[in-house]
């Protein structure tokens, strides 16, 4: 184990009492194992209030060992490895925090200094979002927690894009031999029906008269047990492909995000794309609602349009619907 005042000089912490579980967790994660003696000397809390944010992260279904020696922290599955990401990734860049706010949080605010193609990764993220705001719960090591940087000329129209990177998350795992992923307009993808990844794009502001996008991505690979305060039916990817290597996951899916995007910037929502989409859209041909703040429509869903819309046959004729404007429930 390294010197533990060799990292006190590397490292500067704010010291607020609701970052102490964040604090804790971060050193977990750099040190093989600490005593609760080290902590204390780290981390400029009492031995009751670190033990007491312990049993708080155990709760969060984060596994931490205790023995004799010291505490140590046990990830859901094997890390993140960053000489085999940033090579097997070049020429685009890779940032790996192993915890992070968010990792779309960390493109925005970092958005001045990114090129093109840009990737965050993350082992955890205390913060992250999902779309209207909702919280995207995370694992240690137990997802894939991504974000990628992006640009586009601003003629080009962003509907449909989510829809863009829920293919190639699709493309990836079927690739790997999952069968039953289907896509929830407008970007949810779901194995057997449950929820398995989700993904958020955020636009942001660049002088560069280009259309500056992060786009975040979360997969679950294998949840805790004890992560039951999720409202809706999700799954794991170790259901059905227990025997993945995460990393090369990651790259594969990298690679086609990144291809799925050039392909978007070339032709957009092309109708070879929309084929593809109508044969793995997990409502297709079903009674679904439309809600929004307001209202409620009711039809049977027929896929896309060029633009990215969801097209439905209502009472009253065919219906377009923005993905930013409402949510697609299931009759």
């Amino acid at each position: 184990m390294h010197k533990i005042d060799a990292y006190g000089k590397k490292t500067t912490f704010d010291y607020k009492k609701r970052d102490l579980m964040q604090h804790l967790l971060l050193l977990l994660a750099t040190y093989s194992q600490l005593s609760l003696e080290d902590l204390t000397a780290l981390l400029p809390y009492s031995k009751e209030d670190i033990l007491q944010q312990i049993e708080a992260l155990r709760q969060q279904g984060i596994q931490i060992e205790e023995s004799a020696v010291g505490f140590q922290l046990i990830p859901q599955l094997d890390r993140l490895n960053e000489s085999y990401l940033t090579r097997e990734l070049a020429p685009y860049s890779v940032h790996i925090k192993p915890i992070v706010n968010s990792t779309n949080q960390y493109l925005l605010d970092n958005i001045a200094y990114l090129e093109k193609g840009t990737i965050c990764l993350s082992e955890y993220q205390t913060a992250g979002r999902g779309r209207r705001g909702r919280q995207w719960l995370s694992p240690f090591a137990g997802q894939v927690i991504m974000s990628l940087y992006w640009t586009l000329d601003r003629q080009i129209n962003l509907e449909g894009l989510s829809l863009v990177v829920g293919m190639a998350i699709a493309d990836t795992l079927r690739r790997t031999g999952v069968r039953n992923v289907k896509l929830k307009w407008p970007n949810d993808v779901l194995l057997n029906g449950r929820k398995l990844a989700g993904i958020l794009v955020e636009i942001a502001n660049r002088p560069n008269n280009l259309h500056n996008l992060v786009i975040g991505l979360g997969i679950n690979l294998s949840l805790p047990k004890q992560q039951n305060n999720i409202t809706q039916p999700w799954a794991e990817l170790i259901e059905v492909l227990p025997n993945f290597d995460r990393n090369k996951l990651i790259v594969s899916l990298s690679q086609n995000v990144l291809a799925r995007l050039q392909q978007f910037e070339q032709v957009g929502i092309d109708k070879k794309f929309r084929l593809e989409w109508e044969e793995i859209d997990a409502y297709f041909g079903e009674e679904v609602n439309i809600l929004s703040e307001k209202h409620k429509v009711t039809g049977i869903e027929q896929g896309i349009d060029e633009r990215g819309y969801i097209q439905l046959i209502t009472k009253e004729g065919v219906q377009y619907f923005n993905a930013g404007e409402v949510s697609l429930r299931k009759v």
